[in-house]
């Protein structure tokens, strides 16, 4: 493999690339296409170039916005869900930006209610807190639907059925 490597030139900053560009769609993908051979000497110079051109610059009031309307998303993880909100929260802009305790109150509406209810419940004094507590909320609710709905079964399968009873009491007649 590394003669073919050789033979043919490429070395591990032209596979990373190769890769990278595969993953590129659009405006994006044509001006990397248009990037002339050897123009970017190594990833660093690369991911400079690349977020000056194309980080999305995003108006304050829209980042506020997206704070604002933050949810945790379908099967998305809470660990995932804390970074999306940490992100969120430390891209707005320090003049408008809520204050920590604000965030403490707003964090949890992005949960379900029984989550969100478990979560201030627990009284936490700082956001940090909240977060590491969100996991063993989480793994607690999980555990108490699992157990209410088993306990659901075995009701259910206790009781006879009003079936049952109509075809004992046709089968007495008879």
């Amino acid at each position: 493999m590394t003669d073919y490597f050789e033979l043919h030139e490429i070395d591990e900053f032209n596979v990373k690339m190769r890769f990278f560009a595969q993953k590129l769609v659009g405006d994006v993908k044509k001006w990397f296409k248009d990037l002339l051979a050897n123009h970017i000497a190594d990833l660093a110079t690369f991911h400079i170039l690349f977020i000056d051109i194309w980080e999305r610059k995003k108006n304050p009031l829209q980042i506020l916005y997206e704070y604002e309307n933050i949810r945790r998303a379908p099967n998305e993880s809470v660990e995932d869900y804390c970074t999306r909100f940490n992100n969120i929260y430390n891209a707005i802009p320090t003049n408008i930006k809520p204050p920590l305790n604000l965030a403490l109150i707003k964090f949890p509406d992005g949960f379900d209610t029984d989550m969100s209810y478990q979560l201030r419940e627990r009284n936490p004094k700082t956001l940090e807190q909240m977060q590491s507590n969100v996991v063993s909320v989480e793994e607690n609710l999980l555990t108490k639907k699992a157990r209410m709905r088993n306990e659901k079964r075995v009701t259910i399968k206790d009781k006879p059925s009003i079936s049952y009873g109509k075809i004992d009491s046709l089968a007495k007649s008879a």
